[in-house]
């Protein structure tokens, strides 16, 4: 006996009954005759099709209708959240807007310095570590040394004829740059990761107890010191009569640089250990939690995050973005324009759940990107170096890439021998850079060719300082070198 749709059936009836059978397409669900091939609606093969009569095609077709009914408004429920969203978020931005605009620091003073001079950790506020004047080749001389009892973490800044240098070995001293003869130092609490920044007549600081100290800059008496909440290991920057710094209380603080009272500060995700790097405009500092906060130096306000994942080093800034390397073979460009506006996250994180649902044809665009150059298996641990036309990055393998501003294209690439773990300086059209094996090279910064190099007996783990025709080197073993 033969059965369908749960009756039995005879020869003859089973002919009559397949006429009355219909076949579901796989694919859409729409009904179609039997014997088709294809389907009517969407042209799917129907071989894997479903045979049922037509009271159940019915039955189907209706229960289809009624889910894409429910898709739908499920749908446009979502797609009116949004809109809801971010016409509040708008609403809330051009009533609140980004804070109200302070009043001006007790003084205008900032690392503009003379020709030569390197001020602060990557020579000025904006990290680009490059001074326009070309210096003589370097023979190698060894001139001075000044000898420490611990690990140097930090690159000396130098102002005129006095280097002013962080010590592992719990001091700040100052001395003078032409012969390393020491004109004052100033005891601390311990190591010290923190370059010096020198604006005015003071000394800027910070430290791993979470003090930022105000050193007179002739003297090292104590001016004022500020007490962030946790250990400061980043280095200050100084623009226009505001220090700022970060801290591992997961803050960044804007301070008045002459007295030291805070002008404003602000949580990012995760703990600030590097230096902030700021223009007129935009202040950029790099989080913990993975991320590159951009905030509005007149107010505060804030502006962008961006996702940069593991970078460990600092930001370097011009008047347009944002230049990040991090330690997963990425370099990237943000648009320092770009302002992201209450709500914008939820709103793009909807419209990535709309895409992967179908709803949505394209993935929205992650705001503030400009490019990002990728190299696999580099380990991009510094600050990068940055002139008119090129992004100078340097990776733990020893390579260092020159890349177009513009694009992020590769310009060139040069392999040193041993690892690179400092951050790369620029004077002139001559790169610097040093390595593990003791190597000090000069690179030329259009094609990157070898220009010079000389040999220190020791491991070189913190960037070249370039000031007033001569090469200040930090060692590992706690020595610091000036080299003409």
């Amino acid at each position: 006996m033969r059965y369908l749709y749960g009756r039995e059936i005879g020869r003859g009836d089973a002919i009559v009954a397949l006429t009355e059978t219909v076949v579901l397409c796989p694919g859409c669900g729409y009904s179609n005759d039997f014997g088709a091939s294809y389907c009517r609606e969407c042209r799917t093969p129907l071989d894997r099709g479903w045979r049922v009569s037509p009271e159940e095609a019915r039955d189907a077709e209706d229960r289809r209708r009624r889910e894409a009914r429910r898709r739908r408004i499920i749908r446009w429920a979502i797609v009116a959240a949004v809109v809801l969203v971010a016409t509040a978020g708008a609403t809330a931005y051009a009533v609140i807007g980004p804070g109200r605009e302070l009043d001006p620091p007790t003084t205008n003073i900032g690392v503009i310095s003379a020709p030569g001079d390197w001020p602060m950790y990557q020579g000025d506020p904006t990290h680009s570590a490059y001074i326009p004047e070309n210096q003589p080749t370097p023979t190698g001389e060894v001139v001075w040394q000044f000898r420490t009892n611990a690990r140097l973490y930090a690159v000396p800044s130098v102002v005129q004829d006095t280097l002013y240098l962080s010590a592992g070995d719990k001091r700040i001293v100052a001395l003078d740059a032409g012969t390393g003869e020491m004109k004052w130092e100033y005891p601390v609490t311990g190591p010290v990761n923190s370059s010096p920044a020198i604006a005015g007549n003071l000394v800027f600081v910070g430290l791993r107890d979470g003090r930022l100290l105000a050193l007179d800059k002739d003297t090292g008496t104590l001016r004022w010191e500020f007490q962030t909440g946790d250990l400061v290991y980043g280095s200050p920057a100084v623009h226009k009569g505001v220090v700022y710094i970060g801290s591992g209380d997961h803050a960044v603080y804007a301070l008045d640089a002459l007295t030291g009272e805070v002008r404003w500060s602000r949580k990012t995700g995760g703990r600030v250990v590097g230096s902030p790097a700021v223009t007129d405009d935009i202040v950029a500092v790099i989080s913990q939690n993975q991320r590159i906060y951009l905030y509005d130096t007149k107010t505060g306000g804030f502006r962008l995050d961006y996702l940069t994942r593991d970078a460990r080093g600092a930001p370097t800034l011009d008047d347009e973005h944002a230049y990040v390397g991090n330690s997963r073979s990425m370099v990237y460009a943000i648009d320092l324009k770009q302002k992201q506006l209450p709500f914008e996250k939820t709103a793009r994180f909807i419209r990535t759940q709309l895409f992967f649902w179908g709803f949505w044809n394209t993935l929205p665009v992650i705001k503030g990107f400009e490019w990002a150059f990728r190299s696999p298996g580099e380990v991009f641990l510094g600050t990068p170096a940055l002139d008119g036309e090129k992004v100078y990055v340097t990776s733990e393998s020893g390579n260092v890439f020159a890349l177009n501003k513009e694009n992020g294209e590769r310009v060139w690439k040069f392999k040193a021998d041993g690892e690179v773990r400092g951050d790369p300086s620029l004077a002139g059209d001559t790169l610097h850079i040093g390595d593990t094996l003791g190597n000090v090279y000069g690179l030329d910064a259009d094609t990157g060719a070898e220009k010079w190099r000389f040999e220190l007996n020791t491991r070189i783990s913190n960037g070249v300082v370039v000031a007033n025709d001569t090469l200040f080197v930090t060692a590992e073993n706690g020595v610091l070198y000036a080299v003409r």
